[in-house]
């Protein structure tokens, strides 16, 4: 899967739940020895492909004009073409 692939999904969920428009940045990055690695990017504009062993995060976020908004950061490693959570952070769902 490419970054693009990647964004594309959580875009379509933020899509359907109606915050289309309020999502401008990208999903997440590769994280390692620094914190924003080059590698791989999460994004419309990535064509990094996702391989076993990157650990990136996953950080969609929802930014409401007037209001604020929220990014939920996750990081995760990429193992046997599945994603593995390594962050354990409890969410709550937000009702609109």
């Amino acid at each position: 899967m490419s970054g693009i692939q990647a964004d594309s999904l959580a875009r379509d969920i933020i899509k359907e739940a109606g915050y289309a428009d309020m999502f401008g940045h990208g999903l997440g990055h590769g994280v390692g020895l620094a914190t924003h690695d080059p590698a791989p990017r999460l994004s419309c504009l990535s064509n990094d492909v996702l391989a076993n062993g990157m650990v990136f995060s996953i950080e969609p976020g929802i930014y409401l004009p007037a209001w604020g908004g929220v990014r939920i950061e996750d990081l995760v490693m990429l193992e046997n073409g599945k994603v593995k959570l390594l962050s354990h952070a409890k969410k709550m769902k937000l009702l609109r």
